[in-house]
C-alpha cells in the first residue's frame, strides 16, 4: 500500500514541474517580445521624423527699398519630390513673396540646396510647400495651410549697425588726428628748416662782409697807425694817447673776431653741440686760469636742423658772459637729452648779474634780450637766475618733439637716458680742465 501512494505522488509532482517551467519559459517570451517591440517602436519613430529648412546665407536687414536685391541660400533635409521652397520677406507691416511675385516657387536642387533673391526685409521665412501650393502675394502672418515645414531668421546687421563699428570709427578718427597733426609738424619743420638755411646763408653773408670789409679796414688802420707811432719819438707828448687808441683798436679787432666767428659757427650733429662749446675758451683766447667742464647726460641724440644753431647761439651767449664778465672761477655747462626735453644749463659762481640788468638788459648791449628772442622763436623756455653769492644760472629747456629729429617716447629709451650719464672734458681727458 505504502508503495503504491509512493508512486502515486511522484506521478502528480512531475506535471505541475513542467507545467510551471513552462510557465515561466512563457513569461520570459513575451517580456523579450515586449522589449523588442518597444524598441523597434521608438527606432520607427525616429525614422520618419519630418524634414527641416535650414538658412546657410542670409541678407542684411533692412526694409522699405525696392531697387535692392540680395542673394538668399539654404537647404532643405528630407525634402519630398516636388516640393518647393517659398521665401517671404517681412517689410514694416506685411510680409511679402519673393523675388517677385510672378516668380514665387524656388527649386530644390539635387544637393538639397536651394537658392533665389530677395528685397531688403527685417525677417526673412523659407517655407517648404508642396506642388498644390498657391502662395499669396502679401500676408500680415505667415500661412500655415499646405505647409510642410518653415524657418525664420532676422536679417544680418549691417556693418554701421555692428558692435564694433563705433570702435573702429574711433580707431580711425584717431589715427586720422594723429595722421594730420604728424603732416602739420612735418610742415612746420619743413617751414623752420627752410628759414634756417636762409638765416645761415644770410649770417654767413654778414660774416663775409664784416671780415672782408670793416675788420680789414680797421686791421689796415691799426697797422698803419703803428707804423706811424713806431717813427715818432720816444719823448713825444702825442704818443701815449696814440697807445691807447692802437690798444682800442686792438680790442675791437678781438672782438670782431669773435663776432666773426659766431655768425660763422654751424652744428651739424648731435655731439657737435658739445665739441662746439668746448671750443668756446680757445676762441675766446682766455688767459686767466678758469676750471671749466661739460656734462653730458643720457645719449646725445641729432638735433633739428631749423633749431640747432639758435641753441647753440644761447649757450654760447651765457659762456662768453660767464667768461667776460661775471669773474668766476668755475663755469660749467650741462647738456641733458632726455625722453621730453634738450636742456642746456650754464652755470658759474662769479658775482651775478645786476637785477635790473637782468630784467632790462644793458644799453648797448643785446646778450640777454637776443637769448631771449631766440629761445620764444623755436618755442623753448629760458630761465636766467643770479644773485651775488651764488652765481649766474641760465636754463635752457626745448620740448624734445620739437628738439631732436626722432623723438623716442618709448619705456626704454627713457630709462636708457636715465641711468646713462657720463662727464664729457672740455678738451682734455682729465676730470677737470683750467683754461689758461
Amino acid at each position: 500500500m505504502k508503495d503504491m501512494l509512493d508512486t502515486n505522488c511522484q506521478s502528480n509532482v512531475r506535471p505541475r514541474l513542467v507545467w510551471r517551467m513552462r510557465s515561466i519559459g512563457s513569461a520570459l517570451v513575451l517580456a523579450v517580445c515586449i522589449l523588442l517591440g518597444g524598441c523597434h517602436a521608438a527606432g520607427s519613430g525616429n525614422s520618419v521624423a519630418g524634414p527641416t529648412v535650414e538658412f546657410t546665407s542670409v541678407p542684411t536687414a533692412g526694409a522699405g527699398n525696392p531697387e535692392k536685391v540680395s542673394i538668399i541660400r539654404g537647404r532643405v533635409i528630407g525634402a519630398q519630390p516636388g516640393q518647393q521652397i517659398v521665401i517671404y520677406a517681412r517689410g514694416e507691416t506685411a510680409w511679402w513673396v519673393q523675388p517677385f511675385a510672378n516668380q514665387p516657387f524656388t527649386k530644390i536642387q539635387a544637393n538639397s540646396n536651394w537658392s533665389s533673391h530677395t528685397h531688403p526685409g527685417t525677417e526673412y521665412a523659407a517655407l517648404l510647400v508642396g506642388p498644390d501650393f498657391q502662395p499669396p502675394l502679401t500676408v500680415p502672418v505667415l500661412p500655415t495651410a499646405g505647409v510642410v515645414t518653415f524657418a525664420v531668421t532676422h536679417g544680418e546687421p549691417a556693418l554701421w549697425q555692428r558692435w564694433w563699428f563705433p570702435f573702429i570709427c574711433v580707431i580711425v578718427g584717431v589715427f586720422a588726428i594723429l595722421g594730420f597733426h604728424r603732416l602739420r609738424l612735418h610742415q612746420a619743420t619743413r617751414k623752420l628748416s627752410i628759414r634756417f638755411e636762409e638765416r645761415l646763408a644770410e649770417r654767413m653773408r654778414v660774416a663775409q662782409e664784416l671780415h672782408d670789409t670793416l675788420l680789414q679796414g680797421v686791421l689796415s688802420a691799426s697797422m698803419q697807425l703803428h707804423v706811424a707811432v713806431d717813427q715818432m719819438p720816444a719823448n713825444a707828448p702825442a704818443q701815449p694817447a696814440l697807445n691807447r687808441v692802437l690798444q682800442l683798436m686792438a680790442q675791437v679787432v678781438d672782438e670782431g673776431r669773435n663776432t666773426v666767428r659766431g655768425l660763422r659757427s654751424s652744428i651739424g650733429t648731435a655731439h657737435d653741440l658739445e665739441q662746439a662749446f668746448s671750443r668756446i675758451p680757445q676762441e675766446l683766447g682766455i688767459q686767466q686760469e678758469i676750471s671749466f667742464r661739460i656734462f653730458v647726460e643720457g645719449p646725445a641724440l641729432p638735433l633739428q636742423p631749423a633749431i640747432r644753431n639758435d641753441v647753440y647761439s644761447i649757450g654760447r651767449e651765457a659762456v662768453v658772459n660767464a667768461f667776460r664778465h661775471s669773474r668766476a672761477t668755475r663755469v660749467e655747462v650741462e647738456l641733458e637729452y632726455a625722453a621730453h626735453q634738450l636742456r642746456v644749463l650754464v652755470r658759474d659762481n662769479g658775482c651775478g648779474i645786476d637785477p635790473e640788468v637782468l630784467h632790462a638788459g644793458r644799453d648797448g648791449h643785446w646778450g640777454l634780450s637776443g637769448m631771449r628772442e631766440r629761445a620764444e622763436r623755436i618755442g623753448a623756455r629760458l630761465r636766467v637766475l643770479s644773485s651775488a653769492a651764488g652765481g649766474t644760472e641760465v636754463d635752457l629747456r626745448v620740448p624734445s618733439r620739437v628738439a631732436f629729429e626722432s623723438h623716442r617716447s618709448n619705456r626704454a629709451s627713457k630709462w636708457f637716458a636715465r641711468f646713462y650719464v657720463r662727464e664729457k672734458e672740455a678738451s682734455a681727458p682729465e676730470p677737470e680742465k683750467r683754461v689758461g
